[in-house]
């Protein structure tokens, strides 16, 4: 389901908001549908206790060989 991100133009009232079909989306704060849709960045959080892993999915490949991966 995605969650959109607007800049209100009326107030400058920033929000997230999820979007269904031909809805459009309205500022919470002013009402007013003058929006900016702003550029959402991706997000992941782990509680994991393990090390990250490297961008290949190993967890020290890219650290062995001079920062190339033995993957690649």
């Amino acid at each position: 389901m995605p969650i959109f991100e607007y800049l209100c133009r009326e107030c400058g009232h920033k929000f997230e908001a999820i979007v269904f079909g031909e809805q459009k989306a309205e500022c919470p704060k002013c009402h007013m549908a003058k929006l900016e849709q702003q550029l959402s960045t991706f997000s992941a959080h782990s509680h994991s206790g393990s090390a990250p892993a490297t961008a290949c999915g190993q967890s020290s490949c890219c650290m062995k060989n001079d920062g190339g991966c033995s993957m690649n």
